[in-house]
Order: structure tokens, then sequence, then C-alpha cells
């Protein structure tokens, strides 16, 4: 395969004209995600090869492709540029992008800047409606995955997301090798890249004025079709399919059913949907209304999304404001929390669980007085957060809740069967988890909650560590067995364990503190009891 010499930098590609090429067959590029490289294709360009020219090419630091300098100056433009003088040598003109993961978003880089040469975007998987705090807290924590561990690791955990595929099997094996080959510094050089520009990223898909479509996997564990089709109504010019019996790299479970949808999309690019009738618009917001949600974000169905982290902290943000004051007073905080965990409250049981020391009518006075307040806190005549009536009180919307999302995903990696994707469901649970987290879950009526929550993160976290330590991978299974500790300093097992993982590290000094630690606390515990018998 060929290569472009860029600024002395060698850009590996693949150009291959189409089987049967006429004069207006057009052509396909294909841009491939962070860690991937141009070989992830393979399974889908035979049946674009039918119908187009395709070509495909290796990211910088990818592949065998060439790094170029130490540090790029503008990661955007020297990408974007990468692409336009790969179109140049070729003398390529219009073109359909195809785009994976960040490939999707260098899509929509280089159609803002070359917008005459892009006929249709194809975004495959585009990673856009986390908030930008918690892509940052995902960059980290696959940059820790490769400091105390390995590109290894990482690919463990990204390759388990992003497609269907046995560990093992020579599809698995063919995206590790491509990984393998991206340096440490190029990975992490884009990853932060790409975080700290998801603001920017998510205004310019906005605003994007080229026909595009979405695809995701049905079994997308990252960005599920649910979501995603959200996403695709935020731009008018978009559209959505769903692929089914595949994950992240739809073209990769199933390259036929993705080509086919791609194809049927450029085929109709033309065909603009027309404004929708008043009254069907009106059915439609009353539809999302009865769900307790509007994803509608169209003008005039817009409801700020209300956003509550309640891991480590407390804060809350309406739309873009945060709303600071007022949470002290009048039970507020404790009666949106009961809320976020239970959308739809009815009166007198939320009453039972929140005041039930209290007769029934004063508890049903403190609540209407409470949520009084709360609504006030929410600008609820303005956003319509809150739905009240004589029977229930419900959170309208989708609520963004840290918390949340970490039970859904506690629940996930229970249900997961294979090991391998167990364990990297496991790892992403645990990178949300640091401090005394659920400081917030301090009430008699969410104490169960809480109790059984750690409870199921001790579970995760002992059996990550038994397999990882039978692998050999004695830093992470010590690692694990510390979050047991976390949350149970006195489960005395894991002391010995991790004094044991660390004499096979040869950390012997190390294994001689654990053990000491387990003895110290044990005594006191023997005092204790002794103290209470006298």
């Amino acid at each position: 395969m060929p290569d472009l010499l860029k600024d002395n930098m060698r850009i590996h590609y693949e150009y291959e004209p189409a089987r049967q090429a006429r004069p207006h067959t057009e052509t396909l590029v294909l841009i491939h995600g962070i860690g991937f490289d141009l070989r992830g294709w393979d399974r889908i360009v035979p049946a674009m090869l039918e119908h187009y020219h395709v070509l495909r090419y290796d990211f910088r630091g990818h592949g065998f492709s060439d790094k170029g300098p130490q540090e790029l100056l503008s990661p955007a433009a020297d990408m974007v540029g990468d692409i336009h003088a790969l179109l140049d040598h070729l003398q390529i003109g219009s073109v359909h992008l195809v785009g994976h993961g960040a490939g999707s978003i260098l899509a929509l880089y280089f159609s803002r800047t070359h917008s005459h040469l892009v006929e249709t975007t194809t975004l495959l998987s585009l990673p856009l409606f986390h908030s930008a705090e918690t892509a940052n807290k995902y960059s980290t924590y696959r940059q820790d995955l490769m400091k105390q561990q390995s590109m290894r690791a990482l690919a463990e955990h990204v390759i388990g997301n992003a497609t269907l595929f046995k560990p093992g099997t020579p599809e698995m094996e063919m995206l590790h090798t491509s990984f393998a080959r991206v340096p440490y510094d190029v990975y992490t050089e884009l990853l932060i890249f790409f975080t700290a520009a998801h603001g920017e990223i998510m205004d310019m898909f906005k605003q994007h004025q080229t026909p595009s479509l979405i695809l995701t996997g049905e079994h997308d564990p990252m960005y599920p079709p649910y979501l995603s089709s959200l996403i695709a109504s935020a731009n008018p010019h978009c559209r959505y399919r769903m692929i089914y019996s595949s994950s992240n790299m739809v073209f990769y479970d199933q390259p036929e059913e993705t080509f086919r949808q791609i194809k049927a999309f450029i085929d109709t690019r033309s065909q603009i949907q027309g404004s929708l009738d008043p009254l069907l618009h009106q059915l439609h917001a009353d539809f999302f209304s009865i769900l307790g949600s509007n994803p509608a974000l169209e003008s005039g169905l817009d409801r700020p999304v209300l956003k509550v982290d309640l891991l480590n902290r407390f804060e809350v943000t309406v739309g873009d404001l945060p709303v600071n004051n007022g949470w002290g007073r009048r039970n507020a905080k404790e009666l949106l929390i009961y809320l976020l965990l239970n959308p739809i409250a009815d009166r007198d049981r939320l009453c039972s669980e929140l005041w039930g020391d209290m007769d029934i009518l004063k508890a049903r006075g403190q609540l209407r007085v409470c949520l009084t307040h709360l609504k006030q806190l929410m600008n609820n005549e303005v956003t319509g957060l809150i739905y009240s009536d004589k029977q229930q009180i419900k959170l309208q919307g989708q609520p963004e809740c840290d918390l949340l999302s970490l039970l859904a995903d506690i629940k996930k990696a229970n249900e997961e069967k294979d090991t391998d994707s167990k364990m990297a469901l496991i790892d992403s649970v645990f990178w949300q988890i640091e401090g005394d987290i659920f400081c917030n879950l301090d009430q008699d009526w969410n104490l169960n909650l809480r109790s059984k929550t750690e409870i199921e993160l001790i579970a995760l976290a002992n059996y990550q560590a038994e397999i990882l330590a039978v692998r050999g991978n004695t830093p992470g299974a010590i690692a694990y067995l510390k979050y047991v500790l976390l949350f149970n300093e006195e489960e005395y097992g894991a002391y010995e364990q991790i004094a044991n993982l660390y004499e096979r590290n040869n950390q012997s000094l190390e294994a001689q503190k654990w053990r000491s630690e387990a003895s110290m606390r044990q005594r006191r515990l023997t005092g204790d009891a002794r103290t209470r018998r006298r």
C-alpha cells in the first residue's frame, strides 16, 4: 500500500477503485477512531467496492503512519489537513465521509472547513451526549489504565465494549494488534484534545449543514441507541438508524447491514423532510409529556436539562445555570434526591418515607411547603421540570445524575456472563469511585440503597481482583482489593490477600505493612468487644 509524504511525515493509506467504476462513481473516505487503524474497515470494504471508490488511511501515529511533530499545535487543523492532502494527492473531488468514534468527530471538523468537498457524513457511534465533566473523567480513567497497566489493558477495556466478537477470536486479535501499534503519547494527546473540545464539537454538530446519518449498535454500551437518536434530533439535517446484533463498531459486527444503511442514505440524501404540521408537533409534545420526558430538541419544545451530582458532593444545574443556594432549607435537597430515585412518587408514600415520625396530616403540610420551595429553586414555572397533582409528584424530562448512571452500570456488570466483557464493565464502574462517594445517601429511607450498593461493589471488586490475580496482574488485583476495604474496613481477609500479592510482587515491606494493619484492627475490635461485655 502506498504512502504520502506530507511535511516530512508519512501518511499510510489505501485507495481502491470500485470494481465496476463508471464516470460518476463516487468516493467514500473512511476515518477510523483512536487506537484503531485502516485494517478495522476490512470487513465492510468489499461491499463498498461494489458501488464506490474507497479511500482509507491511518491516523497520525496509528497503523503505519508517522506521528509527526512531537506535539501538534492544532490537532483538528493538522488532521483535517492530512485528509485534504490525500484528496489533493489522489485528485479526488467531492466525497462521502464515513467516520467511527473520534473519526466521526474529525468528519465534522473536515466538513466545517471544506464543506464544498463533502456530499454526506455518516457518523458511526458519535461520542457526544455525555457532559464535559464526564468526558474528562473518562479520559483520565483511560490514561490511568495506560500508565498503571499497559496499552493492552486499555485495549481490553475499549475493544471489549466495541464489538460482540469474543476474546481470542481472529477478529479481536486484529483489533488488539492495531492498539499495540499506537504509542502512549499519541493516544493520550488525541484523547485529551477530543475531550477538551467537547463543547465545540456539540455546537459544530448542531450547526452541521451537510446531510448526515448517525448509526449505532443495538448493544452499544457506550453510546446506546435511545441516546444517540436524541442527539440526531438536535440537527434537522441528520437521520438516525440502529443496527441490530451489533455493538459500538457496527461496521465490524454487521458490515453488510451497515453498508446497506449507508448506501440507502446516500441514495436518498436529497430527500428533505417537510416542516412538521403544528398539530402533529403538539401531539409529539404531549406524548413525551406522558412519558415524563421530552427529548425533542426543536425550537419551542426545549426543556432545560436537570443535572444533579450526588457522588462525593451535591451540585444542581438547570440548563447551564448552577443552583447553589437554598438546598439546606425545608428538606429541598432530600425531596429532590427522593424524586431522582423515584421519578413518579405517590404523595402519601413520600410523606411516610421522609417524615415517618409525623402525623400524616402534618407530613402532607410539610410536603406542600417543601415542594413549593423546590419548584422555586428550579424556576418551575419556566422550566416545567416538576409535575404534581393531588396524588403524584414526578420529575419531567431525563435528568442527568451520576448516581443513577453508576447504579445502571453496576446492574449491567452484574448481569454480564462473559468474563472479559464483565471485567470491562467492572472497570467502567470503578473509574467513577473515589472518596466518600455515597455521602448524600444519609437518610433513613435511602440507607438500604447505600448498603445494597456497597455490597454489590464489594462483590464486583472481589471478582475482579480474583481474575486479575490469576492472570498475573498483581497491581490491578491489589487496586481492586483496596476498593473492597474502601467500603468495608473490616474485610480482614482482604488485608491478607493484599499482603500476599505484595509478596508475590517482591514488595515485602508493603506486605508487612498490610499484615500489621490487619492485626491492629483486629486487636482494636477485640478490645471494643471486651469493653462492651464489661
